[in-house]
């Protein structure tokens, strides 16, 4: 949230405070008026009472809005501590609030996405709040955003969130930062399944490995399906490098596992090529390909193992 100083506000008109009421009764953006210092709130437009269900004298001041309606805590503390500075700001000049994105709750208890904006009027004594409903936006963008980053089957990430994640965590590959473990995963047995029980039953088997994935890697790892019968955990932040090992074989153990198809219970497997970063690779198509150098490697001596691309030196 970034603040404008305007320093040379032009004389304010002479409105009556009825002029001014019927003139942001008119606004087709819900907007809030309070007064400063006190930060007490004198009024809603007609606007704000249909978007959010709440009528003049809901909230006595700015901080009790932001209390009551803000869901998120982080956008309470934000906000109550930029109003605050700003209400202290002096006598004179306008100060401009850029836009922020808050989650409202409403009276009815539903919730609205909205982007917010401020202005105080230091010379008026006078602070405006605006609130766009951008709720159907959001919901339109968190659907392309689904469909663009997540494996429809399993439900999982998929390499386009994978490539994204790493871009967040890796923003320049020059340098290498903290240490990290990509580990490809490829199924044992999975197409004899497949072909035995149908494609059907091969979707389900996919689905329960995914599931399996995820309980078996720790909470801030990110598991993905890059496609077919092929999945990647990758593991961020590695302090200890003896982790992955214990999380190659808890995933081992966890594909072992019978799966319930139907009447039937079917076994697959799994084998794990891994990689380390920066020491196999400083981008991740470098990872993912020292990673699967790894796993066919092993697949054809030893499946449903693991092992790494290259051992990596001890310290």
């Amino acid at each position: 949230m970034m603040v404008t100083k305007v320093t040379n506000p032009a004389d304010p008109a002479t409105f009556s405070e009825d002029d001014l009421r019927l003139f942001l009764d008119a606004l087709p953006t819900p907007l809030s008026w309070a007064s400063i210092p006190d930060a007490k709130i004198r009024f809603f437009n007609q606007r704000f009472k249909t978007t959010f269900g709440y009528d003049d004298g809901a909230f006595a001041t700015i901080n009790d809005w932001i209390e009551k309606t803000y869901v998120r805590r982080e956008d309470r503390d934000k906000s109550r501590i930029l109003w605050e500075r700003l209400w202290n700001a002096g006598p004179s000049g306008i100060d401009e609030v850029d836009a922020m994105e808050l989650q409202i709750l409403c009276a009815d208890g539903t919730l609205k996405t909205v982007q917010h904006r401020g202005v105080i009027l230091h010379h008026v004594g006078v602070a405006l709040a605006t609130f766009e409903d951008i709720s159907d936006r959001k919901i339109a963008e968190d659907a392309l955003r689904s469909i663009a980053f997540l494996d429809a089957l399993t439900g999982l990430p998929n390499r386009r969130a994978l490539q994204h994640r790493w871009a967040q965590d890796h923003p320049a590959p020059e340098t290498a930062g903290a240490m990290a473990a990509l580990l490809l995963i490829d199924l044992d047995g999975f197409k004899t399944v497949n072909d035995r029980l149908g494609h059907e039953a091969g979707d389900e088997v996919l689905v329960a490995v995914a599931r399996r994935l995820r309980r078996s890697v720790r909470h801030d790892d990110f598991v993905c399906r890059l496609g077919g019968d092929e999945f990647v955990a990758y593991l961020p932040k590695l302090v200890d490098m003896a982790l992955v090992p214990q999380l190659c074989q808890r995933i081992g153990a966890a594909l072992s596992r019978p799966i319930r198809i139907g009447q039937e219970l079917v076994t697959i497997g799994g084998t794990v090529g891994a990689s380390l970063f920066p020491q196999d690779g400083r981008d991740l198509k470098q990872l993912l390909n020292c990673a699967d150098q790894a796993l066919y490697r092993l697949k054809a001596v030893k499946k449903g193992s693991w092992g790494w691309y290259r051992i990596p030196a001890v310290a």
